[in-house]
């Protein structure tokens, strides 16, 4: 997975499987948004041997963007399997994954490329503006000059923390991520952190874009055990992956609190309230959180009580997680710049 000169700048990867009007919607706007981008961007599209009109709706942006791999599985091989199988396709110096309902802001991919170009980061991580329902790529409008800035490690980390697992929101040094450690998450549904830490750990340079580039869809499809998958997955994944020496233990320590503080209480408030969509509603928030979580303040002081509390009381605590959120935010920009650890581009 080594780029050459000759290779395109980024290799944007779209996985799936059995969303044909979905993929139609995203390849439409990449249609758009890469005219003049010849030579500078490839597309991998793996599909998961959809039954619908996936392979079609390929075919047909193939033909047009000729930079283009149809990667048709013979069966389902699963999410963790079809993420990686593309990701070892790609020969440029980034790569993006996208999935299929999110889509890129006009105007986006072409920033990001000078970008790119311009700062050489090890890894990205863009905002995004999220919504219930997606009805074009230019719906809110073109990006405009993108807000970035150029983080420390820790600082990118402490900033991003939950939203490594956001599959559209990151781009990555190719050349970072070790062949030997491409499955190192399988089965957890967050294999991307396992390219996501390699580019964290050995990079150098790292960008927060504060722009919205994504048009992201809320409420995920579901069907997993999302508990399980954030509160204990989520933090067992960082905590290997980012060991090793004193910061970086650090650094994880800081990624699972903030994650706990900003994340964790939403997802016990959508247990509490019978919302948590198509998820597995069956789970214990104890149960499930505490075997990872349960020796942290975080823990102890919003989670764990959210779950036993009063409605009242869940409530307020829910409101106490958003503003302690902010302030935990403010306190890490402050710290940031007082320690020479974040430069506005």
């Amino acid at each position: 997975m080594l780029a050459s000169p000759a290779t395109p700048a980024l290799t944007i990867i779209i996985p799936t499987f059995n969303r044909a009007p979905c993929l139609r919607m995203l390849l439409g706007a990449l249609k758009v948004e890469l005219r003049g981008l010849e030579g500078r961007v490839a597309v991998v599209v793996g599909d998961n041997a959809s039954s619908d009109d996936t392979p079609d709706v390929a075919r047909d942006f193939a033909s047009v963007w000729t930079d283009t791999r149809v990667l048709r599985h013979e069966t389902n091989v699963g999410p963790d399997e079809n993420f990686c199988r593309c990701v070892e396709q790609v020969n440029s110096t980034y790569f993006w994954i996208i999935g299929d309902d999110d889509l890129p802001r006009a105007g986006a991919i072409a920033a990001l490329l000078h970008l790119l170009d311009m700062q050489q980061p090890d890894l990205l991580y863009m905002d995004s503006r999220w919504t219930p329902t997606l009805s074009s790529h230019d719906e809110a409008g073109a990006t405009g000059p993108l807000r970035a800035s150029l983080n420390d490690r820790a600082t990118f980390a402490r900033r991003v923390h939950i939203w490594t697992t956001f599959i559209s929101g990151s781009i990555v040094r190719t050349e970072l991520v070790s062949t030997s450690s491409l499955r190192r998450y399988t089965g957890t549904n967050l294999v991307q952190l396992g390219w996501i830490f390699d580019a964290l750990k050995q990079g150098e340079r790292f960008v927060h874009v504060a722009t919205p580039c994504m048009l992201a869809t809320s409420g995920a499809s579901g069907g997993y055990a999302v508990l399980k998958v954030f509160g204990q997955n989520f933090p067992r994944i960082v905590r290997d992956a980012l060991s090793g020496n004193r910061a970086l233990e650090s650094i994880a320590a800081d990624v699972i609190s903030r994650a706990s503080i900003a994340y964790l209480p939403n997802l016990v408030w959508a247990f509490r309230e019978a919302k948590a969509g198509n998820f597995d509603q069956s789970e214990s928030v104890t149960a499930t959180l505490g075997p990872e979580l349960g020796r942290t303040l975080p823990y102890r002081l919003l989670i764990r009580p959210m779950a036993d509390a009063s409605p009242r009381m869940a409530k307020g605590l829910l409101k106490l997680s958003h503003v302690t959120t902010r302030i935990v935010s403010r306190l890490d920009l402050l710290r940031a710049r007082l320690s020479g650890g974040l430069h506005a581009l």
